[in-house]
Parts: C-alpha cells; sequence; structure tokens
C-alpha cells in the first residue's frame, strides 16, 4: 500500500478512514529519519493492505507533532481505530517493526 503523507487539512480524514495506522514523524534534515524511509517503505510493500503507513513531515506539520507530543525524530505511533496503541523511538529493522507493530495491535 503506497504510504501517506499527511498534512494538518486532511490529517483527521486519514485517522478515520483507516482501522490499523503506522505513523511515522521525521524530518528531511534528519539522518536517522531518511536511514528508516526504506524501512518504511519495506514495510508498507509487506504490509500491502492491512496496516496504512502515514508520515508526517514535523517541519511542516508542526501542529500534528505537537498534539503527538513528539520530542525527537524519528518517532513512531500504532494507531489502532483512531487510539495510540504504541510508540516506536529511533530506528529498528523492518522484522523488528514487524514485530512491535504486531504486539501493539495485538493489545
Amino acid at each position: 500500500m503506497a504510504i501517506i503523507h499527511a498534512k494538518e487539512d486532511d490529517f483527521d480524514q486519514i485517522i478515520a478512514s483507516h482501522s490499523k495506522i503506522l505513523l511515522n514523524f521525521w524530518a528531511e534534515w534528519c539522518a536517522p529519519c531518511r536511514c528508516f524511509w526504506l524501512t518504511l517503505d519495506q514495510y508498507a510493500e509487506r504490509e500491502n493492505e492491512d496496516i496504512q503507513v502515514v508520515k508526517v513531515n514535523v517541519d511542516k506539520q508542526r501542529k500534528i507533532a505537537d498534539r503527538f507530543k513528539v520530542k525527537g525524530i524519528p518517532n513512531s505511533f500504532v494507531i489502532v481505530d483512531g487510539e495510540v496503541k504504541g510508540r516506536i523511538t529511533g530506528t529498528v529493522s523492518c522484522d523488528e517493526l514487524m514485530k512491535q507493530v504486531e504486539t501493539f495491535i495485538a493489545e
């Protein structure tokens, strides 16, 4: 499934439209964020239709980052039916990302 790049004006609609979301906060200047892009791409391909990956650029969408109290990046949240179920801070491998997301969804 294609990764969605959220903006303030469509963010709530995106959250309401997908039951399971991996929400990633990043910035263009952040080297670890750029390294994590490939992992997110791999994850989105593997998950296919089950979990929607949504990316938010913290520099351009500050209100969304503030809403989630993002202090450092990369920072990802697992959201199920509009509720935050867990947080993944920093970078992890695709396999580890899959394990952590599944753990949060199962709770």
